[in-house]
């Protein structure tokens, strides 16, 4: 890299604790929607600008989990890449999963206590398998996925001209393979995985020299806020017309890669031209931003109830569900962060382990 790590790490920083801040807006735009009106209607004005905007924003997440590893973690060897991701995702969505489990779980009364025990068992464990602890698990699966295929990844990067070409095709994959939406079934899709292994490999090539290719890029910056203007203009359209597939291909969720990839270049100039002037509780978002991404959604849904009565006032509409997502992201951000806060005090050092921060 041209500049050091810290340097590096600043502006990148900043993208990721924007990144968790826009995947709990969006979440916060749903659940406001569903206490206020009862269901999440992608027809109704607000929810539609929510979706164009910060559905799939997941990828935000995969890119730049690509960029770290190529940037920085893959000087420090496999073995310290791998012990890390088990100790810092793997242990906590393993300590997590086993809780939100436990907490949802409708045990049956009359059974005896060992029934009961392998009931629980047997839900904790397929909800390990697939996700399904709570609905933004899901990830999780896939995240890991991505760690495993990490080496044939680099090894396509720069074993040779035949490899990095095959390597940057696999940019271009979720254009004709389309992510298939596992967040509330008990599946695990290869298109999924193929869909945002190529975030991750656009975020390796990003990270692989990112102030070069940064600066390289921002020779095109007016056609990447182009193609960034006319994917979301194409989404909208295919929004409101209520279109999405073209025989198996998801044009919403092509469109949705386009955009994300241009925003993500887009955002990064931004910090990039503010790298020493990052902003100080960004920064905080940030370093906490994995378990926010852990703990928020359980928070937003269970907590909504407490919210129902403001959220149901029809008469101020959309201003209920404006305010009400306003409050909903600093509600369940804060409180995922207080979380962290006592997790810290209480476990200190192995706080990282159980809820990944």
């Amino acid at each position: 890299m041209a500049k050091s790590d810290g340097a590096f790490l600043s502006y990148v920083h900043s993208f990721r604790g924007l990144a968790i801040l826009i995947i709990v807006f969006g979440h916060a735009v749903a659940a406001a929607a569903i206490g206020a009106k009862g269901v999440f209607d992608e027809s109704y004005p607000l929810v539609m600008i929510s979706e164009v905007f910060y559905h799939d924003s997941t990828i935000y997440f995969a890119i730049i989990s690509g960029l770290l590893f190529a940037s920085v973690l893959k000087s420090k060897g496999f073995k310290r890449f791998y012990g890390s991701k088990f100790k810092y995702v793997l242990l906590p969505y393993f300590f997590l999963t086993l809780i939100f489990t436990l907490i949802k779980i409708k045990f049956k009364s009359h059974d005896g206590f060992l029934d009961n025990f392998g009931f629980y068992l047997s839900a904790a464990l397929k909800n390990l398998i697939y996700g399904k602890a709570n609905f933004v698990m899901w990830y999780i699966p896939v995240l890991l996925f991505l760690y495993l295929v990490t080496p044939v990844l680099n090894w396509l990067q720069y074993r040779n001209r035949f490899t990095k070409v095959l390597f940057l095709i696999i940019v271009l994959m979720p254009l004709v393979v389309s992510r298939v939406q596992m967040a509330h079934e008990y599946i695990l899709k290869i298109e999924t995985m193929l869909y945002f292994t190529g975030a991750y490999v656009f975020g390796m090539w990003l990270g692989a020299a990112l102030d070069e290719k940064l600066t390289a890029l921002k020779k095109y910056k007016y056609i990447v806020f182009s193609i960034a203007f006319l994917s979301t203009v194409g989404l909208f359209y295919l929004y409101v017309n209520k279109l999405d597939y073209l025989g198996k291909v998801s044009l919403k969720e092509s469109l949705f890669y386009v955009q994300k990839l241009c925003f993500t270049v887009l955002i990064l100039f931004f910090f990039k031209k503010y790298e020493h002037k990052q902003v100080r509780w960004l920064d905080l978002v940030a370093r906490d931003s994995f378990a926010i991404y852990f703990l928020h959604g359980f928070i937003l849904f269970t907590s909504l109830p407490l919210f129902k009565s403001m959220l149901q006032i029809e008469a101020i509409e959309p201003l209920n569900i404006i305010s009400g997502t306003i409050l909903l992201l600093f509600y369940s951000v804060s409180l995922s962060l207080f979380t962290v806060f006592i997790s810290k005090k209480v476990f200190k050092q192995y706080s990282r382990y159980l809820v990944g921060a």
